[in-house]
């Protein structure tokens, strides 16, 4: 949807042009606007639409330009700012759009399509606070207009505001009900709440009303981990479906049959992720390419990122090569992994984000290989899932399309350095144990509340700790757990909610509030496990059944500290209880967790690196003696 400029002047030439461009005849379009900069080469409009038209045919670089042309001849000219703000939005280069849909807002302030298009920019942006602003301006001139009402939702849900957010959310849906984002938009806050059978309910309606519903898709996945008594066979068939889906029915079987197959030779490694910046994804894969050797490989990295940080500044000075993905579509970005003739191609996080587990289902490369996601990817054509001994035991029960391949151990973090100090323990100076989670709200299901309520039951005066994000800033969401502690005789004043949406920093100084903490069930913390550890904070965790339900077991393995996790329930809150029961252990457990940690194998990029280099060898040796 375009904003009318009633001032700019088109000839008939340029209006013919522009419904040539709109009926696709875009040879013959670009020939008029052409004709026309030769008569008068600083012609606005038509720079302006043939910027479009570049853009239109994948050349947004050249697009901008011409379009910046154009405003330059045309300071005024409120379409060009549009054009050029939209562009910029579906680059991800989401500041520079904010900009221009604001001068155009400062031409023509009543202009409603530059007024949504720009609280759509202010999301990406992460200005989630104007983005509520704009959007009640823009509902202000249309109080039931969809895009404005699905902004305002998704702004509201970033800043804590999550019943509200939900309450406009399911008006976009009543206005709009065959719309699959929409219905997405919604699950995804209900997912967020932990009204987790709601958002499967709502996300295979979008798949329902919408069965190309990308997004969708994607968050059932995840959401379906984080239900409790989980059956191996129905996970798997989710799963599967989702690879049948698109599998692609045309690989040739002798498609890399002219690649060197020297099996000593420097190896191209492709990683393909949206977290290539300050994320869990991000800070777990960083020490790996950071002590890659040089001689065994070369890397290539393949970004979707929609946001630049100092972290993702660390990634682009790391690679070999730097290739962003945005706006391509996964036949394009195979396409273009082949060409490139990387030998191993590593999905990141499959599932999660904006990642793109599908492009591996073109086989883009000889050997690709799922790292960091949770679960099986369900496509034939990812060969091998990373996991270790802990996650995947030999016994284990839990079913895949791949192959596993078995690390000396999965996860690796950066050694927390840059961590704030360790405090004393809360304990000895509050006269009773505080037990804590940092997790999301939607991983605490009823089970794990049960038997939380348990340990607080067992402890006497104990309180439990709840922080996630900005989630607590409700107070209705507040009430919500409250009432779901009530109904197993845990009082009010036992809990603690932080509602506060702090940086890394300050998010990391909060364990000072916490003696122990509490791993939820079955879909478990990896990235809080870590940090509680690195904070001194113990943490107690079940050992589940599958991959998801073992993680953090796993990360406390690793520092030999099995005596913290439990195989049953009970168990679980027997350890929680002979924790809280020493405080001179629990005080000294605190002061040594750091060092412990930073000594483990969880902190040894170098040697990490190396292993997973040896196993991208002995995985190509395989591919070459196939």
């Amino acid at each position: 949807m375009h904003p009318v400029n009633k001032n700019a002047f088109k000839s008939e030439t340029i209006l013919e042009a522009e419904r040539l461009q709109k009926s696709g005849k875009l040879a013959q379009a670009e020939t008029v606007y052409r004709n026309l900069l030769e008569e008068d080469p600083e012609h606005s409009e038509a720079l302006r639409l043939l910027g479009l038209l570049a853009h239109q045919t994948g050349h947004s670089d050249q697009g901008s330009k011409l379009i910046l042309q154009a405003i330059k001849n045309q300071p005024k000219n409120l379409e060009a700012h549009f054009n050029l703000g939209t562009i910029y939005l579906e680059l991800g280069q989401a500041t520079d759009a904010v900009k221009y849909f604001k001068t155009a807002l400062s031409i023509d302030p009543n202009s409603f399509p530059c007024l949504v298009n720009l609280g759509n920019a202010l999301i990406a942006a992460s200005q989630f606070e104007e983005a509520v602003k704009q959007s009640q301006i823009a509902l202000e001139i249309e109080p039931d207009n969809v895009e404005a009402l699905s902004n305002l939702g998704q702004a509201l849900s970033k800043i804590g505001k999550l019943t509200e957010a939900m309450d406009q959310l399911r008006r976009t849906v009543l206005l709009r009900p065959n719309d699959g984002r929409l219905l997405n938009n919604l699950g995804f806050v209900e997912q967020t709440i932990g009204l987790l059978d709601c958002a499967n309910e709502t996300y295979r309606q979008a798949l329902k009303v919408d069965p190309n519903c990308a997004l969708a898709e994607r968050n059932l996945l995840i959401n379906s981990l984080n239900l409790p008594d989980q059956n191996h066979g129905s996970l798997f068939q989710l799963h599967e479906d989702f690879g049948a889906k698109y599998n692609q029915n045309n690989i040739k079987s002798d498609k890399f049959v002219t690649r060197n197959k020297d099996i000593n030779r420097r190896l191209r490694i492709g990683y393909l992720s949206s977290d290539f910046h300050a994320h869990p994804v991000g800070f777990n894969i960083l020490p790996l390419l950071k002590n890659h050797g040089a001689e065994e490989v070369e890397i290539y990295i393949y970004s979707e990122n929609e946001i630049a940080d100092s972290v993702s500044k660390q990634f682009r000075a790391i690679a070999d090569n730097w290739l962003p993905t945005n706006q391509q579509s996964d036949a394009q970005i195979a396409q273009k992994i082949e060409d490139d003739k990387v030998d191993i191609l590593i999905s990141l996080a499959g599932r999660f984000n904006s990642n793109r587990p599908t492009i591996v289902a073109f086989r883009a490369a000889p050997i690709q290989i799922s790292f960091h996601d949770c679960a099986t990817s369900g496509l034939s054509e990812m060969d091998f899932w990373l996991t270790d001994d802990f996650l995947h035991p030999s016994n284990s029960n839990e079913l895949f399309t791949e192959q596993l391949y078995r690390l000396p151990i999965l996860y690796q973090f950066n050694p927390p350095t840059d961590f704030p100090l360790v405090s004393t323990l809360p304990a000895e100076e509050n006269g009773f144990i505080t037990f804590g989670c940092f997790n999301k709200p939607e991983k605490i299901n009823d089970s794990v509340v049960e038997l939380w309520a348990q340990i607080l039951a067992m402890v006497p005066n104990s309180k439990l700790f709840l922080k996630y994000g900005a989630y607590f800033n409700d107070p209705v969401l507040i009430k919500y757990w409250q009432d779901k502690f009530t109904r197993f005789d845990i009082s009010e004043d036992r809990l603690i909610f932080y509602g506060h949406n702090t940086n890394r920093q300050n998010h990391l100084a909060q364990y000072q509030h916490i003696d122990v903490a509490l791993d939820p069930f079955p879909f478990n913390g990896a990235t809080t496990t870590f940090e509680a550890l690195a904070m001194g904070v113990p943490v107690v965790a079940l050992k589940g059944h599958n991959f998801i339900s073992r993680v953090a077991a796993s990360l406390l393995n690793a520092v030999k500290l099995n005596r913290l996790s439990a195989d049953t329930h009970r168990q679980y809150a027997n350890v929680a209880k002979d924790l809280a029961s020493d405080i001179g252990d629990l005080s000294v457990l605190r002061r040594s967790l750091r060092e412990r940690l930073i000594q483990s194998p969880l902190c040894q990029g170098k040697s990490y690196a190396e292993n997973m280099e040896s196993a991208y060898r002995r995985m190509w040796q395989l591919w070459c003696s196939n």
